[in-house]
């Protein structure tokens, strides 16, 4: 049982880690502005989620069921990014974007 639980930890850390990483080298690599998402074990990322990333040019990027420790951090690049959809779209892309998106409805009321 000790054996089972040891392993799970250390996949669990392991899969956190790896995750994170993924994030530092999307934010140095790419030009394209990326809005961070909290799933589950499947993916959340829709096929409206898909074609507005496309025509609004932007990425998403599910962090799956492990959320960083921190996202604050995560909600404000979104922000950023929300506010950059905002100089380029004006508002209508607010009516396509979902709501559940980290960070939207605190950057709405703001």
């Amino acid at each position: 049982m000790k054996n089972i639980i040891y392993t799970f930890l250390i996949l669990f850390i392991g899969i956190n880690a790896s995750a994170q990483e993924v994030i530092k080298v999307d934010l140095r690599t790419t030009e394209t502005p990326i809005i961070y998402v909290i799933g589950g074990f499947a993916s959340i990322i829709t096929k409206e989620d898909i074609a507005f990333a496309k025509k609004y040019s932007i990425q998403f990027h599910d962090f799956g069921c492990l959320a960083p420790s921190n996202i604050e951090k995560y909600e404000n690049l979104n922000a950023q990014v929300f506010d950059q959809l905002n100089k380029e779209f004006g508002i209508n892309w607010q009516k396509e974007i979902r709501k559940g998106i980290l960070g939207y409805e605190r950057w709405k009321k703001s």
